[in-house]
């Protein structure tokens, strides 16, 4: 195996002083562009690559940020990571990505280790909005930390979107359809996202429909377990006019057993999911659901956590605003979902339609 070229020989390939090479490294406007083009010009037939750890040493960073995200296979996240790749691009620096599983101990090992990686920020989105305080307090105590879609501690800087703004649009459509009667079907409470949601849902609807905090279905963040949702919320009897539910992918759960029982949707009742991924396109029928600016959120991240020195943390937060996508799922029918339930299937003919499980 070869040795690795050093900074010297890049130096003397390009006829300048090693620290003219650190200089045009380093992006130094200093560096008479001559010279720069000529060093870089060194670098790439040499096949130079800078020696990091030294670099962190000499300029304490790495150019690396980290970031942890609770499940990289939700749809949400993607897109969001996507978007922080391309603007730490923009700054001249990279990304080191880790998934906790959900799991609040691989979590905080996972940030460990990437303080072990002398990165120069995270960005995180909590597991648990809980459980995940003590790492997160450790980690700001030695480098700049973004809670990014969830949140752990409201006192540590925050970018997402005004979830109860966001719920609210949902509601506001469903009512305008004529719903008086919901069910709702969230994921795991101890996200921060998924209790605000609840709250906001919960708030939303109260006025209307007194007993929409007892028709509330927690699991997990899964198609199966909105296919189970569905299950039990037909086992209960009558159907609701609306389910709104707390992710994409748990309401296309909903609309898969419903289908899969008779139950049309919208005409026996009306579905909603949230965040507005691929998903909700290409249900069937295509789901009204919740944009977030998954790209805005990302870029500004980056931007919070590259210009934010640790000793000047604040707690601010950043929220942005969120838009209602209407999808078939909701359309608008001449009946209220109630009345063309009951000509249609009725509360009997609803309890036949559900196995025994």
């Amino acid at each position: 195996m070869s040795e690795p070229v050093t900074i010297r020989q890049v130096a003397a390939a390009a006829g300048v002083s090693p620290a003219t090479v650190s200089r045009v490294l380093a992006g130094s406007p200093r560096v008479d562009a001559g010279l720069a083009a000529r060093t870089l010009a060194a670098v790439d037939e040499l096949g130079y690559r800078a020696n990091r750890v030294a670099q962190a040493l000499r300029t304490r960073s790495t150019g690396t940020v980290g970031m942890v995200v609770p499940n990289i296979a939700n749809p949400f996240f993607p897109i969001v990571i996507q978007a922080v790749e391309k603007e730490l691009r923009q700054h001249g620096a990279r990304l080191l990505l880790c998934d906790s599983g959900d799991d609040v101990a691989e979590e905080a090992e996972l940030i460990s280790s990437l303080l072990d990686h002398r990165i120069d920020g995270i960005l995180l989105s909590p597991c648990d909005r809980r459980a995940s305080q003590d790492a997160l307090r450790r980690a700001a105590a030695q480098v700049p930390v973004v809670q990014v879609d969830r949140f752990a501690l409201k006192d540590f800087d925050y970018v997402g979107v005004h979830q109860e703004d966001a719920m609210g649009l949902v509601v506001a459509h469903l009512i305008e359809q004529g719903c008086r009667t919901f069910t709702y079907v969230t994921s795991n409470l101890a996200a921060s996202t998924a209790a605000e949601r609840h709250r906001a849902y919960v708030r939303a609807v109260r006025d209307i429909d007194s007993y929409s905090e007892r028709r509330v279905h927690e699991g997990d963040h899964s198609l199966a377990w909105g296919q189970e949702a569905a299950r039990q919320i037909l086992e209960e009897g009558d159907l609701p006019d609306a389910i709104v539910c707390a992710s994409d992918l748990v309401a296309v759960g909903v609309l898969d057993r419903l289908r899969g029982l008779g139950i049309d949707v919208p005409n026996d009742v009306l579905v909603t999911g949230f965040d507005a991924t691929v998903l909700a396109r290409v249900a069937w029928p295509s789901l009204t659901s919740v944009r977030q600016p998954l790209e805005e959120i990302g870029k500004l991240a980056v931007q919070v956590v590259l210009e934010t020195e640790r000793s000047s943390r604040v707690g601010r937060t950043w929220l942005l605003p969120a838009e209602l996508i209407i999808g078939d799922s909701t359309k608008k029918i001449h009946e209220l979902p109630s009345q063309a339930r009951s000509k249609k299937t009725g509360k009997k003919s609803i309890r036949q339609a559900v196995p025994k499980s």
